[in-house]
């Protein structure tokens, strides 16, 4: 998200809270993070996060909205953009997930999952519309994974059920973001990768780049 976009300076100052709302939910939860801790690492002062959010609760739906448009954003909408091949762009979203993975544990030493599913663990119960809103991306997500599924089983011209096969990527992914959180191993990303491509027909199929591998 390009925050100096905004047209208003108040659309610029409350986008710039919730990012770096996002940044702490995700590495210390909701409820490890005080209003005051979120207005410092803004540079703003509490008043100000006051003035555009009614409560820290308001603010974690705010987040989880940014996170929901920033991963639409950034790993989907980009890669069906500017790949053609369903093998390549499946690849290039668990490298783009690996990547960003790689970096956390390179710069915190830990990993710290999916911050969507974080919330909605965390704030789902007392919070429904936190657990609609994480739905509502979960639902996006598999739309695109099933075109991933429908593409490539056209390309290879064979029958599949590309919503079954949509649900189970998208299952896969989940499954990757918790794995590697609990191992504290990127390389799960990869495991998960490799059997989403296998799924669609493409078994061969790196994700990796040669930097990336080392070769």
């Amino acid at each position: 998200m390009n925050i100096a976009a905004f047209p208003t300076k108040g659309e610029r100052t409350r986008a710039h809270i919730v990012a770096a709302a996002s940044g702490l939910f995700w590495r210390h939860s909701f409820h490890g993070v005080s209003v005051d801790l979120v207005a410092e690492a803004a540079d703003v002062n509490k008043a100000t996060v006051y003035r555009y959010f009614a409560d820290k609760r308001d603010l974690a739906l705010a987040v989880i909205r940014y996170n929901g448009e920033m991963t639409i954003a950034e790993v989907f909408e980009a890669n069906f953009e500017n790949l053609a091949e369903p093998q390549d762009c499946l690849a290039a979203i668990y490298r783009m997930v690996y990547g960003a993975h790689l970096g956390m544990q390179q710069d915190t030493g830990d990993l710290h999952g999916c911050p969507i599913v974080g919330l909605a663990l965390e704030l789902g119960q007392d919070m429904p519309e936190i657990r609609e809103e994480a739905q509502r991306i979960f639902d996006q997500v598999e739309i695109y994974l099933s075109r991933i599924a429908a593409a490539a089983a056209a390309r290879l011209n064979r029958d599949a059920n590309a919503e079954s096969q949509g649900r189970t990527l998208t299952q896969l992914l989940h499954g990757a973001f918790a794995s590697a959180r609990v191992a504290s191993d990127p390389s799960r990303i990869l495991d998960a990768g490799h059997a989403s491509l296998e799924l669609i027909g493409f078994p061969e199929k790196s994700i990796l780049n040669k930097e990336q591998s080392g070769s």
